[in-house]
């Protein structure tokens, strides 16, 4: 398990008991919309879950949300708690996400991971509504833009104040114009991990230089000033290249600050009047050693306990994913067979070529098809043989996408998967797309986009395009041979 992605918002210890609830509930209030827009109900899959540990106004609430990683062989577990802070009773409020390989892999690849924008957006949100704040200075997802003389000594101040647990990121715009390595976009990523400040200005790049009494910030440079560290503070100077490295070391530094997660327990908190401590360390029994040495026990005890009980909740919720998967697969198979079956007690349903298509649409869901499907295809007819293997073809498809969508295939590699499968080509001639370009252009989600690869079944083609980024797999054409150079 890795947390490749954290933060953790203080908000101000509240005045009393019905003060603390309000904060709680206005924070669960912007939870429950997030999860819906996030992970819709309709939208939720057996490998998908979505489970709420306690209430917001309990001591300790956590919403934990497992699903498939989009690029690696692991589970993706993303955590919104809120519980009390142990040291000034502050309401802490901390998201984080996890990566849990499940296959040969020990770690993921990457050890940190740029935050999705839905994360972030609660993040922000969350800071919004509780008004939460670093050494007096509201956290943001926004650059700040310092233009003056005596704002750039207020960025200088905030850096030196003893209060401060956030990094400061500082960089000299006055003479880069947009060309800025710090952006609307890294300010974002960074919310409630970095404040991002922007000296506009040569007067605000001065005032900030002559709180320190010689160069600090420059625009060479990109400049960070860590958390103070006992009487001192860390300043790293970053190249003004771009913001890769240092979006992925102020992110591995707030996982690193991450406190550990109270449990969330339904068992009423009782906090004796005297503490336990106190009362042994007031007395001078001789059985004070004994008592100490068993205390110390029975914690080893405890900390083994809680270590096997943290273990059997890795495996328990491994073998829900696993088992969720097995689920999904039996459905779809299962449908799949109900179709073949249907189809081999009516042979005559081969002989129309749009029937099969339009019987493979209701069946294979894994599969988006194009709306111009049936169209494209017009009254062209295949013998039955033909058409049972475009059947078969957009049946083997559909498995194919599944496992994309689950993560088990990545999309550059489905072209590879499908050569095993299928008479297949993975794309068409330059020749087909210069001198025929629209029998091979749809579009999809708006924008067009090529189809390229496809199945050959006898005299009949399979046309379809592979989204990547939304892991799914459009079939644009079912019929006969586009037009390229030897059927022009």
């Amino acid at each position: 398990m890795l947390t490749v992605y954290g933060v953790t918002l203080l908000a101000a210890k509240a005045k009393d008991e019905m003060h603390e609830r309000a904060m709680r509930e206005s924070v669960g209030s912007l939870i429950e919309p997030w999860l819906e827009n996030t992970w819709p109900h309709v939208k939720r899959t057996n490998t998908t879950q979505v489970l709420m540990h306690s209430s917001v106004t309990d001591k300790v609430f956590r919403c934990e949300i497992t699903e498939q990683h989009p690029t690696d062989d692991a589970r993706q577990v993303t955590l919104v708690s809120i519980f009390p802070a142990t040291r000034r009773g502050d309401l802490c409020v901390d998201i984080r996400r996890e990566v849990r390989p499940t296959g040969p892999l020990i770690l993921p690849r990457t050890r940190s991971e740029r935050p999705a924008q839905s994360l972030t957006t609660l993040v922000a949100d969350v800071a919004r509504e509780l008004r939460v704040r670093d050494a007096n200075s509201f956290v943001s997802g926004s650059p700040s833009r310092v233009s003056t003389s005596d704002e750039g000594a207020a960025v200088a101040a905030l850096i030196d104040a003893p209060s401060r647990r956030l990094p400061v990121v500082v960089e000299c715009t006055s003479t880069r114009g947009t060309n800025t390595a710090t952006t609307a976009d890294t300010a974002r990523v960074l919310t409630g991990i970095a404040h991002v400040y922007h000296l506009t200005t040569t007067a605000a790049e001065q005032g900030f230089n002559d709180h320190y009494g010689k160069r600090k910030a420059s625009s060479s440079w990109v400049l960070v000033a860590w958390p103070r560290a006992g009487k001192t503070i860390m300043l790293t100077e970053y190249p003004q290249s771009d913001d890769e490295r240092l979006v992925d070391e102020l992110i591995a530094a707030a996982v690193g600050a991450l406190p550990p997660l109270p449990r969330p327990s339904t068992r009423p908190q009782s906090t004796p009047s005297v503490p336990i401590q106190q009362v042994v360390a007031n007395t001078s029994s001789p059985e004070v050693g004994d008592l100490r040495r068993k205390n110390q026990e029975l914690e080893q005890r405890v900390a083994e306990l809680q270590a096997d009980y943290d273990d059997l909740h890795e495996n328990l919720t491994l073998t829900d994913h696993l088992n969720g998967k097995i689920v999904e697969e039996r459905e779809r198979y299962l449908n799949q067979l109900t179709e073949l079956l249907a189809l081999r007690d009516d042979t005559t349903q081969w002989n129309r070529t749009l029937d099969v298509v339009q019987r493979a649409k209701r069946a294979f869901v894994m599969l988006d098809f194009h709306p111009d499907v049936e169209d494209r295809l017009g009254s062209t007819q295949f013998s039955p043989a033909t058409n049972q293997r475009i059947f078969a073809g957009l049946l083997e498809l559909n498995n194919l996408a599944a496992r994309l969508r689950r993560g088990d295939i990545e999309p550059h590699l489905f072209n590879t998967y499908c050569a095993e499968k299928f008479n297949f080509a993975s794309s068409v001639s330059d020749n087909a797309v210069n001198k025929f370009g629209s029998d091979y252009t749809v579009m999809w989600q708006g924008a067009p986009v090529q189809l390229g690869p496809h199945v050959r079944c006898n005299e009949a083609r399979i046309y379809f395009y592979v989204d990547a980024q939304g892991r799914r797999v459009v079939i644009g054409h079912v019929g006969s041979h586009l037009r390229d150079k030897s059927n022009n």
